[in-house]
């Protein structure tokens, strides 16, 4: 007999430059999919204030907002998940929380209450945290690494082949906001690499058109032989099509 499990994995949301629309529909088919393993694979928060850019003053968000934001998401996410487990991949922006105190107030590090696990309440909430206090962190799922690496190449799927080849194994990766798959097959078998889309806005307040795409992943494991299928899924004109179903969304926020 075989036994699936089903994951779902997202990533680059960037509160408080979220795609509220986008958020909740993914949250729309979380219900539906019903996910045994859920992954955040990294940049849930953006940390723009403590980030070392020039700050737009157009953009009225401070830290705490957005840290607010997160942790209502977050209880969002568990409420509607009660038996899901959910693993946290920190991305290169959740790194600048950790850099900034280090860099400007290491004598705080270490006191309760000052890392970003804590005050996203993750212990609280049964998440668990990937962190290794580097900008990159990954996550060994069977046979597939869930990671946020820091590389981008200029077209679609060019990160994925890039990251395909360097590691070796199949992959799933955040970081580029676009999406896009690479195959390749060896004398054993073939692997896959995908970029995993983002959930944030497409027009955000500190660049113009950038070459992002809306969505995520789902991922259905055999649980016997380990054997696994990916499906991007991305969003198109906040639509989700899926099998024979169709998930849309209007007037929703996660704001």
């Amino acid at each position: 007999m075989y036994t699936t499990e089903r994951a779902i994995v997202f990533g680059d949301v960037h509160f408080p430059f979220d795609d509220g629309k986008a958020v909740s529909l993914m949250m729309r088919f979380m219900r539906s999919f019903k996910p045994h393993v859920i992954f955040i694979n990294g940049d849930l928060l953006d940390c723009w204030e403590i980030s070392k850019f020039v700050k737009p003053t157009s953009i009225e968000e401070r830290l705490c907002d957005e840290l607010h934001q997160a942790e209502r998401f977050l209880r969002k996410l568990r409420k509607e998940n009660p038996t899901a487990k959910i693993i946290y991949v920190g991305g290169n922006h959740e790194f600048r929380f950790e850099k900034f105190i280090a860099m400007n107030a290491r004598e705080l590090s270490g006191l309760k209450g000052m890392t970003l696990e804590e005050q996203l309440c993750l212990k609280e909430l049964k998440i668990q945290s990937v962190n290794n206090h580097l900008k990159e962190n990954y996550f060994r799922y069977g046979k597939l690494l869930i990671g946020h690496f820091s590389r981008v190449n200029k077209h679609s799927a060019y990160t994925a082949k890039n990251l395909l080849e360097e590691k070796g194994v199949p992959l799933i990766q955040n970081h580029t906001h676009r999406g896009g798959m690479s195959y390749k097959r060896d004398y054993e078998n073939t692997k896959v690499a995908v970029e995993n889309f983002c959930l944030c806005d497409l027009n955000p307040p500190y660049m113009l058109i950038p070459n992002w795409q809306l969505g995520f992943s789902t991922i259905h494991t055999d649980t016997k032989t380990g054997f696994f299928k990916i499906t991007p899924i991305e969003i198109v004109n906040y639509h989700v099509f899926f099998g024979s179903e169709v998930f849309k969304i209007r007037n929703a926020t996660f704001k």
